[in-house]
């Protein structure tokens, strides 16, 4: 695999980047509690890109201790490291959380943004969908591990029996972020639909993508968003759930690679 740099911006965001080609760079935003080592499968399969990732703040080696996160400060975040790399323009793939983050910044920042991919983001979801998650936020909140329920909600629980080590990254992941840090972040993805954009005059292309069985953010949150952005198109991602960019990396990849190049 070629050779990633590793760095530090001037507001201590941690992040790695491969400029090899001339195409435009593709910044990748991870999910809440996680960081930007998730994307291995991607880091392997577009390292012939210019490719960065970075760690969101509260998470893995960026800042953290912040004890209010709001999607304007993870916009802020991610202007500065593109500042800082001298970008005049990107493409964003986010993920969970980091989808909503990309949504977020995309609308505040549409010059800089060539082509936007959304990977298993909610959107307008029920009170009972809201429930669940604040009832797993509450669990979280009074130190119950959810990391357990997390990763069999993820993945389907064949390829969790045939693919122990995967299962064993995301627990070891999972399990050893800071959980005071964490939660500032989790309720921020809990409160996402307060915050919900006016996509009317939304025009970046953007591929979304969701899995099929996905439970958190299913099919029908990406339809919608579908409809809601103009030049959008949509990929449902068969047999699978959250752990799409992993479980079904050839797929994902694929549609990313077929998107952005």
């Amino acid at each position: 695999m070629n050779q990633f740099i590793e760095d530090l911006d001037s507001n201590q965001t941690f992040f790695k980047y491969n400029f090899l080609s001339k195409v435009t760079p593709t910044i990748f935003i991870h999910g809440v509690g996680l960081d930007s080592s998730m994307w291995y499968p991607q880091k392997k399969y577009f390292q012939n890109k210019s490719i960065i990732f970075y760690d969101l703040l509260n998470h893995g080696k960026s800042k953290g201790n912040i004890k209010k996160l709001n999607f304007e400060l993870f916009s802020n975040q991610l202007i500065n490291l593109i500042h800082h790399l001298n970008l005049k323009k990107i493409n964003l793939v986010g993920f969970s959380l980091g989808s909503l983050i990309a949504q977020h910044f995309t609308k505040t920042y549409n010059n800089k943004v060539q082509k936007l991919v959304l990977i298993g983001s909610v959107y307008n979801r029920t009170n009972k969908q809201i429930a669940i998650v604040k009832n797993r936020y509450k669990e979280a909140s009074n130190g119950k591990s959810i990391t357990k329920n997390s990763i069999h909600r993820w993945f389907n629980q064949d390829y969790l029996k045939k693919n122990k080590k995967v299962y064993d990254f995301f627990y070891t992941l999972l399990e050893k972020k800071n959980n005071k840090d964490f939660l500032i972040a989790y309720k921020l993805f809990v409160e996402s639909d307060k915050y919900l954009i006016n996509f009317d005059k939304f025009k970046t292309p953007t591929l979304i993508m969701t899995g099929e069985k996905e439970v958190g953010s299913p099919p029908i949150m990406s339809e919608e968003i579908h409809k809601k952005i103009q030049n959008s198109k949509l990929y449902i991602i068969k047999n699978a759930k959250h752990g799409a960019t992993i479980e079904k990396e050839y797929i994902v990849n694929n549609q990313i690679s077929k998107f952005l190049y």
